[in-house]
């Protein structure tokens, strides 16, 4: 007799890409930082465990699990919405912030 798994388990490595629109160089030194650790922390907040944040001043770079009740599209849009929002509201300067349409998403082995 086989017995039935208890809890569903899933541990997916995701490595996400995405750009600023039109490659702006929004990111600079001063607020890098701070939003990479502001990605850091939406991540956590959706249930997944976060690898690494980085990037340059026009593009971020996540390394991440994907969480179990959340698809890679999910994911990547509420991380894109909820740190454009952030960065507008963190200065003036980045009230005209947008990140590109697209992303990549690589499955880390």
């Amino acid at each position: 007799m086989i017995s039935a798994m208890p809890q569903s388990l899933s541990k997916v490595i995701l490595h996400i890409i995405f750009s600023t629109k039109n490659r702006e160089p929004f990111l600079d030194s001063d607020v890098r930082p701070r939003i990479h650790a502001y990605l850091a922390t939406i991540c956590r907040d959706l249930g997944a465990e976060l690898v690494h944040v980085g990037g340059v001043a026009d593009h971020v770079h996540i390394v991440t699990t994907l969480p179990r009740t959340l698809s890679q599209a999910q994911v990547v849009e509420q991380i894109k919405k909820a740190s454009s929002k952030w960065i507008k509201e963190l200065d003036a300067r980045y009230r005209t912030f947008f990140w590109q349409r697209g992303y990549g998403v690589l499955g880390e082995p």
